[in-house]
């Protein structure tokens, strides 16, 4: 009789948390969809990044018009309620640089245009080179910064095709990560302030493809693990 109390006690004791994480589970999920609700309303484009189901959706009115998969990820704290964000700053290692466009003042003479060369016989009329930003453009690395100082860091994969110095910065942000994180954490700790991080592995595609669509000011939902 004593062994079957001491057994009954045990499973108590240990059903006991994960009752709790049950319960918090819901509170989230519950607050999750509240929160999407009234973004659904707006019927503008927001973002879920759902990091328990390791994915990223892109959303209209509730409806999914895109869905990234994340291939690794990496966390550093979690906000205590947070679940509605909006972007507030992005910041990429190389940033897309746009084709300056000199408009003139007027005051100098305008020089003719060369003409065009006709088209060949048989072939169709080339339409003029404009240089525009595409999503080839776009970075694979860079760091979101959500309204609450949380950051979302995006690395896309490494190819097959990298180079010597891109594979050895690769290996040496993935390896410093337990070493630069806590002595970041300190610093933000002495000046009163927390520091969170998620850092998320994609394609280069779906790198490139977040960065185009997720402009300042942007809403999003974080389903935290």
């Amino acid at each position: 009789m004593r062994h079957l109390l001491t057994i009954l006690l045990l499973l108590l004791v240990w059903a006991a948390p994960v009752v709790a994480d049950e319960q918090e589970e819901l509170a989230q999920t519950n607050r999750l969809l509240q929160s999407e609700l009234e973004l659904a309303k707006s019927q503008k484009l927001y973002f879920v990044f759902d990091l328990q189901a390791s994915r990223i959706l892109f959303k209209v009115s509730g409806v999914t018009l895109a869905e990234l998969p994340i291939l690794t990820l990496r966390s550093w704290g979690r906000p205590a309620d947070g679940i509605a964000y909006v972007l507030a700053r992005r910041e990429a290692r190389k940033e897309p640089e746009r084709e300056q466009i000199v408009i003139p003042d007027g005051k100098e003479e305008a020089k003719p245009a060369a003409p065009a060369s006709p088209p060949k016989p048989g072939q169709p009329p080339q339409a003029p080179d404009v240089q525009a930003l595409e999503l080839a453009d776009m970075p694979t690395e860079y760091v979101l910064q959500l309204d609450d100082g949380t950051l979302l860091t995006v690395r896309g994969a490494l190819s097959e095709t990298a180079g010597f110095k891109e594979t050895a910065r690769y290996y040496l942000n993935k390896h410093s990560w337990y070493i630069t994180r806590p002595l970041i954490t300190a610093w933000q700790h002495r000046q009163g302030k927390s520091y969170i991080e998620m850092f998320l592995t994609l394609s280069e595609q779906d790198a490139r493809m977040l960065y185009w669509s997720f402009q300042e000011g942007a809403r999003c939902l974080v389903h935290w693990p």
